[in-house]
């Protein structure tokens, strides 16, 4: 989720250094879309703190039959749309969940803070501060671990949470880039503007994430990108036009996806006993708060020191 954020920020740090095809601006906003963007690149280059809180839920069910699809096939739906797909034989796995968290980041010295609620009754905590992770596990009890650690078993929940203009500057060259206009959104007035991606636009959303890249590695990754029958990807943002930081960024994604051509070993599990199709849904935003406002993270008392990710979650 996290990296959402990160690919919100980056997404408009794109889109105003490239030129894009747009839909043309509604009535009532004042400035040209590429104005607004180019604003709100400069303005978050300079946040020095802010406050997040996330939403997100998703559905992966794994098939026999190759043919489920995401609706409308490959032909990308309209942003205000929510994407969707479906598998037309009984599932060999069907997952479900549903996600609250929040959170906030002092971006001056890199500490941050994040809690966050599992299917309404698992709850987990992460603190960073310098190179120490402190994570807190279902049971309540803390532990400290070195990030390098957690960064080699894709495990840090915080991780990639830097905006890297370079990671996704090609990405607006392979969106179809709507301008809604404003809208009050939390009682304030925001510009909203939307992506939608074609499949290299979705391969670097995906590929531009570190948990993801560590889980299933590039290669697999890129494979499954590939194998991709039909999907449809779109990101929302909406920004402020006084001081032109980003409020909120919305992901939506539905593919239908060939897994044969993935390589062992996935988060160590062999690819024989994936189902032939995946079908994957997933809905998520994160709303930006509290710009520049103090933030006080501080380490939690009493946590216990590991070299050993899986150490964390054992007892629970």
């Amino acid at each position: 989720m996290l990296s959402l954020l990160l690919l919100g920020m980056s997404l408009v740090f794109a889109l105003s250094a490239c030129q894009v095809s747009l839909t043309p601006v509604q009535q009532g906003s004042q400035l040209p879309v590429g104005q607004v963007l180019q604003k709100s690149s400069q303005a978050m280059q300079k946040l020095k703190s802010l406050a997040f809180s996330l939403t997100a839920s998703g559905t992966l069910q794994g098939t026999t039959q190759a043919t489920a699809s995401a609706a409308g096939g490959t032909t990308p739906a309209p942003a205000t749309a929510t994407p969707s797909a479906t598998a037309s034989a009984t599932p060999l796995i069907s997952l479900s969940f549903n996600l609250a968290g929040n959170g906030q980041q002092s971006l001056t010295d890199g500490r941050q803070a994040l809690h966050l609620t599992l299917n309404q009754t698992t709850s987990l905590a992460e603190i960073t501060i310098g190179q120490q992770v402190y994570l807190q596990n279902p049971n309540g009890q803390w532990y400290v671990i070195d990030a390098s650690r957690l960064e080699t078993a894709g495990g840090n929940l915080l991780a990639g949470w830097k905006p890297d203009t370079n990671a996704l500057l090609a990405l607006a060259l392979h969106s179809s880039i709507t301008d809604h206009g404003d809208e009050t959104l939390n009682g304030q007035s925001l510009r909203h503007i939307s992506a939608v991606l074609d499949r290299e636009g979705l391969r670097q959303l995906l590929t531009s994430n570190t948990q993801l890249s560590n889980l299933l590695g590039s290669q697999n990754l890129n494979s499954l990108i590939d194998h991709t029958r039909s999907f449809q990807a779109t990101l929302d943002l909406w920004i402020d036009e006084t001081q032109f930081y980003l409020h909120r960024v919305q992901l939506k994604l539905a593919m239908n996806a060939d897994t044969s051509g993935l390589q062992t070993p996935i988060a160590g599990v062999a690819t024989a006993l994936l189902p032939p199709t995946l079908v994957v849904n997933f809905n998520s935003s994160a709303d930006l708060s509290k710009f520049n406002q103090p933030v006080t993270i501080t380490a939690p008392a009493n946590a216990t020191p590991t070299d050993d990710p899986r150490a964390i979650f054992q007892s629970s």
